[in-house]
């Protein structure tokens, strides 16, 4: 060893370099066992599954420092005795001797020459193990602290919200009482931030960007700000930094970033859950933050760690929201990931005993998940009892009904909406009887109902000809399944309907997204009569969830858009560019505006009023982009005649410009 390797060779180095291998193995079956908790919980609460994450983590924090706790404060802690410990040796090596060579389960004198290589090496290459961990935290670490020092400049560049937002600081204040937020939380405007974002743990800050002031209404804005509000009640910030801490600290395991990953994500659900329950719409939470994607400004997401509306995968948090069945997908590149981050550890100890034991412990796992799976499989739907409540309203019935199964750890619950003759038999009385029938099976229901308000018990049996059927047309539907299939009435018509309009490759699960979100054959048909043919199942459905109509496709069609792109119409109706909208800025001498065009105009606020404003003041047929540039920088009729009325006729730069250095307010 050189003199360099023996500097760095202490037994503090040599301690932290071993905690650090042996975390390979660790945090990988850490990190296995967090992936099946979070599978069986997948229908648990978000609140749950976040607490099983972090925890996860927390866990994967006080392995090494545990293990290097315990490896410094064993005697005879050097080197040689410290690789030899580790390998199954229990005394040191003789004083003054060389280091002991010692074979599989401590036996001498054996020719195991690659194991033994192996783990005479790794003591020497501890000092330079460390070393490059060191290297790596010192990056990250710069790295953070730079997008640190980033989030406190923008809370100092942030504008105050004019005087005609004076009502949004109220709301605000409101809010934070209801979620319970004491402390004092301010609001400033920012460009320089894509979505609303919190910064600050002690003393927080909400920045919205102006495209969100303007894009959104009222009632999306507060459910946006409660999101805001519910990470800090949660003090997710400094969660945030601490979580970052041990994403620097442990940056070379993949299990890590995937624990860490699952954090955020159930840490945006359970502010999600906190906005909704603060404002009492689901889907309109929902449709907030499809809007807030629509309006993301073209900047790159800031590197510092503040918590921002957008986290998490947005599409999977609006499934979430509006109860549509999530894609299955194999997450069989975490096993991958969590496998391959056990190999180096089976190499530091013993090459074989060492491997085995690591796979006979991820076997063990997969084994257990493996059994529950097939358990959940054998469970059937078949004479599975529930509970119901109703209450009717004139000729709509309201019925909610909650089934578990498994002791508990499986749950489905389902409210819809149905006229009476839907339901026959349910009148009031103590003895109340009836049936909802559908193709898949039948529920049946007991209960009282008085007045208008019902409950009591069902039962649902399945259809045994209708799972033959099924498998006629291509699809293998479970027993389990067979309750799902009732719920949303994914009838045997419904899906030879949907072949014949040429989506016979539609799963389960897009049959029901299909019938959660009304993407009907008729629907179907609509849109191949007005040119779109052949639309993706994905892109049929996102025009349903967002009220994408055939007549508004029609009305476009007519006012000189036709053949429109399928996200461009998405984005049409997002954003409110309807036909009166698009009239009222043709009166105004505004014809023709491409569609993304329009699509600005909406975000930023160039209403017809805005331009016949303009007009009044001398100033028609100002370019689409100088009409936004006035929106965002607060260029009105009444700025531009005190402009105008100092400094002559301006042109419409010359107005932003005045605007945005405040020369008229000295």
């Amino acid at each position: 060893m050189s003199g360099t390797e023996t500097s760095w060779a202490t037994p503090a180095v040599q301690a932290i370099a071993w905690a650090l291998v042996q975390f390979l193995w660790q945090g990988a079956l850490v990190g296995l066992a967090a992936a099946g908790g979070l599978s069986l919980l997948k229908k648990s609460s978000a609140a749950l599954r976040y607490a099983v994450a972090a925890g996860a983590l927390l866990l994967m924090l006080a392995l090494p420092v545990g293990t290097a706790l315990r490896i410094a404060g064993s005697p005879g802690t050097g080197p040689a005795f410290t690789g030899a410990r580790l390998f199954g040796q229990t005394s040191p090596s003789p004083p003054g001797g060389p280091p002991l060579t010692v074979g599989r389960l401590g036996e001498e004198g054996r020719g195991d020459e690659g194991p033994t290589t192996v783990r005479n090496a790794l003591p020497s290459a501890l000092p330079w193990i460390f070393a490059l961990w060191l290297a790596g935290v010192a990056l990250l670490s710069v790295y953070h602290l730079g997008g640190y020092r980033q989030a406190r400049r923008l809370t100092r560049t942030g504008r105050p919200l004019g005087h005609d937002l004076n009502d949004l600081e109220a709301t605000v204040r409101t809010l934070a009482s209801r979620l319970g937020v004491g402390r004092a939380v301010r609001l400033l405007e920012s460009a320089a931030v894509p979505v609303p974002a919190v910064i600050g743990w002690l003393r927080p800050v909400i920045l919205v960007p102006a495209s969100t002031l303007a894009g959104l209404s009222p009632r999306q804005l507060e459910a946006v700000l409660a999101h805001e509000l519910a990470h800090v009640r949660r003090h997710d910030y400094l969660v945030n930094l601490l979580q970052a801490a041990v994403e620097t600290l442990l940056f070379y395991h993949p299990a890590v970033w995937w624990v860490s990953s699952q954090v955020r994500r159930e840490r945006e659900n359970c502010c999600d859950d906190l906005a909704v329950a603060v404002c009492g719409d689901r889907l309109g939470y929902a449709r907030a933050l499809a809007d807030l994607e629509g309006l993301r400004a073209p900047l790159p997401r800031p590197a510092f760690a503040a918590m921002a509306a957008d986290g998490g995968s947005l599409l999977d948090r609006v499934r979430r929201l509006v109860g549509a069945p999530a894609p299955r997908s194999r997450r069989s590149w975490l096993a991958g990931v969590l496998a391959l981050s056990l190999l180096p550890a089976g190499l530091t100890f013993n090459v074989a005993r060492g491997a085995a034991g690591s796979e006979g412990s991820a076997g063990s796992d997969a084994a257990v998940g493996a059994g529950h799976a097939a358990g959940e499989g054998r469970s059937s739907a078949e004479g599975r009892q529930g509970t119901w409540s109703t209450e009717r309203r004139g000729d709509k019935i309201q019925l909610e009904m909650s089934m578990s199964w498994d002791g508990g750890h499986h749950r489905w619950t389902n409210g819809e909406t149905y006229s009476a003759k839907d339901l026959p038999g349910l009148a009031a009385g103590p003895d109340v009887r009836f049936d909802l029938r559908r193709d898949a099976g039948t529920f049946r229901f007991e209960g009282k109902l008085k007045g208008d308000q019902g409950s009591g018990f069902f039962t649902f049996a399945g259809n045994p000809g209708y799972v033959r059927d099924m498998a006629a047309l291509g699809y293998k539907v479970t027993e389990d399944r067979l309750l799902e299939m009732a719920t949303h009435d994914i009838s045997l018509a419904f899906v030879r309907e949907i072949h014949d309009s040429g989506y016979r490759d539609a799963s389960l699960d897009k049959l029901v997204e299909f019938r959660i979100h009304g993407v009907s054959p008729q629907f179907i048909h609509e849109l191949s009569t007005l040119g779109y043919r052949n639309v993706p199942a994905d892109q049929l459905v996102e025009l349903r969830i967002h009220g994408v109509s055939a007549d508004l496709v029609r009305e476009l069609a007519a006012d000189g858009y036709p053949n429109v792109p399928v996200d461009q119409l998405v984005q049409l109706k997002i954003h409110g560019v309807s036909p009166e909208f698009i009239h009222g800025l043709a009166a105004n001498g505004y014809r023709g505006v491409p569609a993304d065009e329009l699509v600005q105009f909406r975000i930023h606020g160039v209403s017809p009023e805005f331009v016949k404003e303009l007009a009044d003041t001398g100033y028609r047929g100002v370019r689409s982009d100088q009409l936004v540039q006035f929106r965002i920088h607060g260029v009105n009729g009444n700025f531009i005649r005190e402009a105008v009325g100092r400094y002559g006729k301006l042109s419409a730069d010359d107005l932003v410009q005045l605007k945005i250095r405040g020369r008229l307010d000295r």
